[in-house]
């Protein structure tokens, strides 16, 4: 875990150290945060907020040797794909290395759908993508964190903290190192 706070903190400061003080991040800026990709990504994976979608058959369906008839409702669950160790080695394991080149992301393309696919892709996709690299870019730069007490993960009925994670939180100094 240090190691992905340093590579991290490492990314956000090197955009930091290249704006002003109260300069807005830009489209390059965002552009530039691929190891906060990978975060975002594992982050997706492991806890999307969504679990996953109810689709209407439109024919019968075989899937494995049962067949869904035409018409019926199937919940195609995120949660057991993002989280099927078939796609994912140590898929409880949050690993946003995983991401990077795609090396350890070796899965079909219609496999990591945390916002969807196809004709139904959430058209806001890469705004939240963007929301969430420049929250957590001033959350990396600006403030320090220290966890508040032992927790993990809990993987269901939804993917969470069992403490809901207490941290202590401090204000950095704009010169401070990380």
């Amino acid at each position: 875990m240090l190691l992905l706070c340093l590579m991290w903190q490492e990314e956000h400061e090197q955009i930091r150290a290249k704006k002003g003080e109260g300069e807005a991040l830009e489209w390059s800026d965002y552009k530039s945060m691929s190891f906060t990709q990978c975060v975002v990504n594992e982050t997706l994976r492991i806890a999307n907020i969504i679990g996953g979608i109810f689709r209407r058959t439109m024919t019968d369906i075989n899937v494995k040797g049962y067949t869904i008839p035409k018409g019926w409702k199937v919940f195609a669950s995120f949660r057991g794909v993002h989280l099927d160790h078939e796609y994912f080695k140590d898929a409880r394991t949050f690993n946003p290395w995983r991401w990077q080149n795609n090396s350890g992301a070796t899965c079909p393309a219609n496999v990591f759908t945390p916002f969807g696919g196809g004709q139904r892709l959430c058209p806001g996709y890469e705004l939240a993508r963007v929301e969430l690299s420049v929250f957590l870019h001033h959350l990396v730069t600006r403030f320090s964190w220290t966890p508040a007490g032992e927790d993990k993960l809990v993987f269901f009925p939804t993917t969470r903290t069992q403490k809901r994670y207490p941290i202590n939180v401090q204000r950095r100094d704009r010169v401070q190192a990380m």
